[in-house]
């Protein structure tokens, strides 16, 4: 391993370790809450602008494209550039773009505002990296676990934190608390890790140099297999998310406030296998806990396959579901973890690739499940039975080739 990696240039101590935590849980959080806070305002906004409420939903796609593609560039420069100037700057336009969104008054500036606070969003990509470059190897681990069971919370209340305000407000509203959540994260960036605090030893910034370091990446097999192994389980998740609406309220005939229960059980889940992850099996290496999670993931898609074969009730679907997205709880955190122990110093560009992979592999198979056309659960779970024999092969290639305890 490269000793720029695993050095670390200040004492942790002297941040302290909950801050740290919840100050990389609020940057990773700043999407899920751009993304789903909006959501119920969707008709006011077609409204507003006087246009299709699908118009107006493409600017969910555009945010999601621009977000990956912020992931991709920022993270390529976060090994060349000073991690926090890069999150201090991202954070700085994400606000002024937060802003000017609730200014708007045609879709197109919509749009152009919407896909500049995407990519300045992107900047979250540093979040994983700058975790490493403080905490390296031995604790790394623990606080992304932290981090994730935060983050996680974000997409469920986002909603309703959004319909609340549109209640007081209106849906300009939403978008200047989004940017008063910025600026409070922005502030408590710079009070606990300001800029000069960041000092590790950088590399230069060329294209040939940045090609070499992607090349070092994607021709890691390993590195690979852990990246993949952890997106493929994250696409189930998204498969659910794109099913479960039909799948629950239409094909079972649950409530949507049931609905919103039966999703809410999902984030305790994941939560809880996070913090079961961060306390319980820290002494583990991420290695292991990653190969055990995705053979105990393959099992519980072979149960939704035969479940929807067999197109037994609710309660079965609720019950596999439940335990697909808790054992994500073991699958994300290890996977990138291990990927980040793998990366020889490209930190930075390790983690766009992950988001960049993620956000991708979820988008296939959240849009196989859109286009598809559902009569009953087996799209939903056979597509998430899929995503976990995936994760099963990846693991499979790491339990083979890989040596744990040399990797952590």
């Amino acid at each position: 391993m490269n000793n720029q990696v695993t050095t670390h240039t200040q004492s942790p101590e002297k941040i302290g370790y909950w801050p740290f935590v919840i100050l990389m849980a609020m940057i990773f959080s700043l999407s899920p809450f751009a993304i789903d806070m909006y959501l119920p305002a969707l008709p006011s906004m077609a409204t507003f602008f006087d246009s299709s409420i699908d118009s107006i939903e493409a600017s969910v796609a555009i945010y999601l494209i621009f977000f990956a593609l912020g992931q991709l560039l920022l993270g390529a420069l976060a090994d060349s550039m000073n991690k926090a100037k890069i999150l201090l700057i991202g954070l700085s336009v994400f606000i002024i773009a937060s802003g000017m969104i609730a200014t708007a008054n045609t879709i197109e500036t919509l749009y152009f505002w919407r896909a500049i606070q995407a990519f300045a969003s992107g900047s979250s990509v540093v979040v994983f990296a700058l975790i490493y470059h403080f905490y390296g190897n031995t604790n790394s681990n623990q606080i992304i676990s932290y981090v994730m069971a935060c983050v996680v919370v974000a997409p469920m209340v986002a909603p309703m934190i959004g319909s609340e305000v549109l209640l007081m407000a209106n849906w300009q509203g939403i978008f200047l608390v989004l940017a008063g959540f910025a600026i409070i994260t922005l502030v408590t960036l710079v009070t606990l890790i300001p800029p000069q605090k960041v000092k590790a030893e950088l590399k230069p910034l060329n294209v040939k140099a940045l090609a070499s370091a992607y090349k070092s990446i994607f021709s890691n097999r390993t590195t690979m297999a852990y990246i993949f192994a952890g997106g493929s389980a994250f696409a189930g998740m998204f498969a659910f998310i794109a099913g479960s609406p039909f799948v629950y309220i239409e094909y079972f005939g649950v409530s949507p406030t049931k609905f919103s229960y039966l999703v809410a059980l999902n984030a305790v889940a994941m939560i809880s296998m996070n913090l079961i992850n961060a306390r319980l099996l820290k002494k583990l290496d991420a290695t292991t806990k990653l190969i055990v999670a995705g053979g105990l993931l393959a099992v519980v898609g072979a149960y939704l396959a035969v479940v929807a074969y067999l197109e037994l009730s609710l309660i079965y679907v609720v019950a596999g579901v439940i335990t697909y997205i808790g054992l994500l709880g073991l699958t994300a955190a290890n996977a990138i973890s291990a990927a980040l122990a793998s990366a020889q110093g490209n930190t930075g560009l390790l983690s766009g690739v992950n988001g960049v992979l993620q956000f991708g592999l979820g988008a296939l198979s959240s849009g196989v499940v859109s286009i598809s056309q559902s009569i009953d659960a087996s799209t939903m779970n056979y597509s998430m039975a899929v995503c976990s024999f995936s994760t099963l092969f990846f693991v499979s290639y790491l339990y083979i080739n890989s040596t744990p305890t040399n990797l952590n």
